[in-house]
């Protein structure tokens, strides 16, 4: 999700009609609830970027009692989708979308493309470990037989 339009750079904290067109396709949100969204990434990340540490921040929240870090590169890495290191308002909203309003496709399509680390399009034994593993490291389950 570039910032790019018409050869020009535009703020990455600027919500334009085309960041705006290209959600309501994309998503189920009205553009009132697309603004709405925005204000709150904004005022969460005022330069208009989540970094890994805040991602990571907002699911130890969720998650007091275990240990969210390996969990959320995986779910990071998944959702910065252009692999920039950071995850812009296009990128958060449409994986919010994706995992809260989406079809069952699309979250299998979301689940998948965590699952699959190396990002080959299949997912092998080693890398199903590791999710499990960081899944049970998320909820602080230490019994895993």
């Amino acid at each position: 999700m570039g910032n790019k339009q018409g050869g020009k750079t535009s703020s990455s904290t600027e919500l334009t009609p085309k960041h705006i067109a290209l959600l309501k396709a994309n998503t189920k949100y009205s553009e009132d609830e697309i603004r709405q969204w925005h204000a709150g990434f904004i005022r969460d990340c005022p330069n208009g970027k989540l970094d890994k540490k805040k991602f990571a921040d907002v699911y130890k929240q969720f998650y007091p009692g275990g240990k969210a870090d390996t969990f959320c590169k995986y779910a990071f890495d998944t959702f910065d989708s252009n692999g920039d290191g950071h995850i812009d308002f296009e990128e958060f909203l449409l994986a919010i979308s994706a995992t809260s309003q989406g079809s069952l496709d699309d979250r299998l399509e979301v689940a998948f493309d965590m699952y699959d680390i190396s990002g080959d399009g299949q997912i092998d034994q080693g890398e199903l470990t590791k999710l499990i593993t960081a899944m049970y490291d998320l909820v602080g389950e230490t019994d895993r037989k």
